[in-house]
Order: C-alpha cells, then structure tokens, then sequence
C-alpha cells in the first residue's frame, strides 16, 4: 500500500458517533487542533440501524417544570452538552421514547452546526505507534497526532464459547420483520437488552420463545442501573408468567447442533442441580451483547482488555492502563464504573467527557481544572452546595461516580468549588499533586458531594422511610453525602436526607409548580418549612469544619456514618 498523504494533529477522535461529536465539540471550544475520523458517510451512523426496533429507551421527558437547561438535563436523557438551547434534543423530538432515526439527524445536524472537523468514509485499518501515533486508513492515508482518543464504542458482536454458536443468527443482522418468525419456535440466547427488545418484537408470531442465560434478570428499578432490564422491555415477561408459551430460562447453552431440519440445543438448568435438557427450535437467535473491537491495534499500540475482553482498561483519567496518551470515550468509559452507573450510556458518558476534555487541558495545555472561589463561610459553601445538588446533571445521572470537589485555603480564607470530577480521579490525584496549585490545602483535607442510592432490602415499592433528618444515612433514595478525605484516606460521611422532588433548595428558588408543600420532620413545629432543614443541617456542619484546623469528627447533624 503506497503512502497518499499526511496529517498531523494533536488530537485525533477515531468515531463519529455521540461520544466523538461531543469531545470534537469540547476540543473546538477550546481551539484545539483535532481531527475525528469515521468509516460511516455519516456521524452518527450506528444509530440508522440500532436499536432494530428502531425505539430508544433513553428518556427525553419534554415538560419538567425547570427553565434552567442545567435541570432539564436530568431527564433529557440525548442531547449532547452545548452552549446553544436550539440542540436540546426535545426540538427534534417529542417522545418520551424517541425514535432511533430522529436522533441520528440531530447528531449530523449538531455537527454541521457547530462545524466540528470531521472526515468520514475514512475506514481505519491499522494503528501503531512509535513516539507519536500513526493511524492509516483503506487508501493509504496516514494521519499522526500526539493524543489518540477511540470513541468507537463497542462496535462487533460479543460471540460466547458454545460449540455450535456459529449456527445461530446474531441480532447485529438476522431478519427482524416479524413474519419471518411466524409459528416458529424460536431460542434467544441473551436477557440482556438486545434479547428482551427482540422477545418483545417477536411475540405476536412466533409459536414460542424461550430467553435463556447462565444468570437470572437484573431489573434496573432494582439495582438503579439504566443498563439492566427496564420496565419498558418487561411485556414478554407477561407471556412467561401467565403461562402464555413462552418462558425464561435460568441454564447454560452447552451445545447446538443442526439435526433432521431443527436445532437440538443441549442445557444445564442453573437452579435445578444441575439438570439437563435438550430443547428442539426453528431458529437460534445470539443476542449476547456486544464487544470493543481491538483488531486495528497493532503490537505496538494494542491495548489491555477486560470484563471477558469486551472493554480496554483504564485509568481514572480514561487513558489506557497500557498506552499513554490513548484515551478512550464513550460507552468503553463504563469499564470503570461497570454495571454501576450510567457511563455505558449518553446520558452519563457526555459528562464523562466534559470532565475528559477539563483534565486534557490541565495535563497538556497547562490549564487549571476550573472551580469557582467562594468565601471562607459556611452560608457561602452550603448555598453553592444546594444549588449544585438541586440542579446539577452530573451528580444526579453518574451516581457515587461523579463529584463536586471543596478544597479549604485557610491562609486566603477562602474555598475552591470543583464541579463534576470522577471520584476516583480525585482521590487518585489528592494522593500525588493535589488540586489547588499543585498542592492541597492546609491539612491536606477536601471534601466530595456526591448524590447516591441507599441501600434497598426487598421490594424497592415498599420501602420504609425515616422522619428523621439525623438518620439520613438510611434513606433508601437517591440522596447526597458529604464526604471529608485526607489524601485518599475518607474520615468522615455526611448523608443528607432525601427529597421526593430531588430538590434541596428554598421553596422560593425550586421549580415551577413545584409539589410538595408541606413535609413532617421531626423537631420540627411548622411543617412547610421542611426545606430549611437541609439547609441548616448543612450550615451547621460546615462551621464545625471550618473552624476546626485539625482534623476533626462533629457530631451527628445531617444522618452521619463514621
């Protein structure tokens, strides 16, 4: 293959998808030299074709009674993060569960809109490097950068070892039309999304259906986590427990054979000692999810994989374990936060790269990490503290993932605010450079804001709730908690109770038409005025730390865990 041409950048995005369009937006927001590259004719192609049923399930809740666009964001599940309202999601679409099509026109459209440098129909086919990276496409071209960012997303099938998987058909390309299934029996293999999605698609006509996996369902209404099964994919499990044909199945696929025009597949029952059957199918359907590709990569650059070597290993800033200056955005951002938050999907992994691009410029442009300096005085801190865990996107979609950061300057009586840093990060770089400067403040001591989950036992609809504020630490909810560190060492928790609403700020300030009027705590005689309970919690909390120059434990104020 002769070498055509030769282009240099500083940062090359391989993937046009969601998460390249959004770091290309960051990178020309902050006039960076950068360039994204896509085999597709068009950003955003994955989505002309995924999800097959064509409906997502990514939220995009139009009327929220929040004018602030940061509220909004909460339950705007799409839109990529910018500086112009008119690529709110909610103007293309209206649906609470839009169509798949009508995203993919606004991810090209946001391109042109924001003339992000892009250069599609540009297949890659190696990556090495040496000092810097080489990257060469189907032509011969070859561009070099500095900084190498995959943003290609998990882009092949995930194939497990069963002997005779090659029989199957695999959801990246078998027949979805309905008809093609009619008064068939048909094995799924997979209760993943993919799998109930085609269930669910299937069930007017195929004779029967049978889901089948090692493991049992995980139901995000149970473990919070927008990967697992959602409520909206749920129909089918109606036909298995009402005993309408269909049912899913707890078993190993151990062997598929293609026999006398039917497929045998032999199983081992997970929750039956054991036990074993051979089931008889029409069709073999693999629906097993998928997996980074990495066969670009040659020796030279190959990155370390993981999680059955589906996903490339990282570090806290999202740069590969193995190579450096090799970044990785996008839902190959979850493997840090795998099966936990939201970081394998838009709506958690745009502010995974809003925080990528901050610590780009602080680690090769010399660029602080931006905060905001608020006096050395509780009511400062805790009015910054409840507007951000009121409003914030960040906190609220990438739980315990994402934080704020309060770094004290006793010497300038003052305290830097930091917004929507991985938590990891920060720990992992309060134990070697510190924040402010270059060094922590005084007692190398800070403090993290984060909005979490609680612990449910049971049935996540029957939930029993404390009144009162000083056991906070129980709440079940999504609730935030104050964290003290020294160095990477945690000395103290701070739960603040939760709000039906998720809004923690005085009536006056909350959204339009806001619900809750009146809410019993107890030692507390006038009832509507529940929200200055928060608020004083929080005061009172941190005067205690301010005036202490030590390291100190305070008394229990908001619902506290040592």
């Amino acid at each position: 293959m002769t070498v055509k041409t030769k282009t240099e950048v500083d940062y090359l995005i391989i993937g046009a998808g969601a998460a390249g369009l959004q770091l290309a937006y960051f990178l020309e927001q902050n006039q960076r030299n950068y360039l994204v590259l896509d085999g597709a004719e068009k950003p955003g192609s994955f989505w002309h074709k995924f999800p097959r049923h064509r409906k997502l399930i990514s939220i995009n809740k139009v009327y929220t009674g929040y004018e602030e666009r940061e509220s909004q964001l909460r339950w705007d599940w799409n839109s990529l993060l910018c500086d112009d309202d008119q690529f709110s999601f909610s103007n293309y679409s209206k649906r609470y569960f839009p169509d798949a099509g009508d995203y993919a026109q606004y991810l090209e459209d946001f391109s042109k809109h924001f003339q992000l440098k892009i250069k599609c129909g540009t297949k890659i086919v190696k990556i090495s490097k040496n000092n810097q990276f080489f990257v060469t496409d189907d032509q011969g071209h070859v561009y070099t950068c500095r900084r190498l960012i995959i943003a290609t997303g998990v882009s092949k099938p995930y194939i497990p070892d069963i002997p005779g998987i090659e029989l199957t058909e695999n959801y990246f390309d078998f027949p979805f039309d309905p008809e093609e299934y009619v008064n068939q029996r048909v094995l799924i293999i997979g209760k993943g999304t993919s799998g109930f999605e085609t269930a669910n698609h299937l069930t007017e006509t195929a004779r029967v259906i049978h889901l089948c996996s090692p493991n049992s369902i995980k139901f995000a209404w149970q473990t919070h986590f927008s990967g697992h099964l959602r409520a909206i994919n749920t129909p089918f499990l109606d036909t298995y427990i009402l005993k309408g044909q269909n049912s899913v199945l707890d078993a190993s696929v151990e062997k598929i054979e293609y026999k006398n025009g039917e497929y045998l597949v032999d199983m081992c029952f997970s929750h039956a000692d054991g036990q074993k059957a051979v089931f008889a199918y029409d069709r073999v359907l693999c629906c097993t999810g998928f997996q980074f590709d990495s066969s670009i990569f040659d020796d030279t650059c190959k990155p370390e994989l993981d999680i059955h070597d589906k996903f490339p290993t990282m570090t806290s800033e999202w740069e590969s374990t193995k190579i450096a200056d090799m970044y990785f955005a996008g839902t190959l951002m979850q493997v840090r936060d795998f099966d936990k938050t939201n970081s394998n999907v838009i709506h958690g992994f745009r502010f995974n790269i809003k925080a990528l691009s901050q610590i780009l410029e602080q680690k090769y442009h010399d660029k602080q990490l931006p905060y905001n300096t608020l006096p050395l005085q509780s009511q400062a801190i805790v009015e910054k503290l409840i507007e951000r865990i009121s409003t914030s996107p960040e906190l609220f979609l990438q739980q315990g993932f994402l934080c704020d950061l309060i770094v004290f300057s006793k010497s300038s009586q003052t305290a830097n605010y930091y917004e929507g840093l991985p938590v990891d990060y920060v720990r992992d770089r309060a134990s070697s450079i510190g924040f402010s400067n270059g060094d922590l403040a005084e007692n190398d001591q800070y403090y993290t804001i984060t909005l979490e989950f609680g612990k449910i036992e049971g049935d996540p609809f029957s939930v029993k709730r404390e009144k009162d504020p000083d056991k906070a630490y129980l709440s079940a909810h999504i609730h935030p908690i104050v964290r003290r560190f020294t160095k990477s060492s945690l000395l103290y928790e701070q739960h603040i109770y939760e709000h039906l609403e998720n809004d923690w700020r005085p009536n006056q300030e909350r959204g339009e038409k806001s619900v809750i009027r009146s809410l019993e705590f107890i030692g507390q005689s006038d009832y509507s005025q529940f929200q200055s309970t928060y608020a004083q919690k929080l005061i009172e909390f941190f005067e205690q730390e301010i005036s202490f120059t030590e390291p100190f434990v305070p008394p229990a104020l908001v619902g506290s865990t040592k």
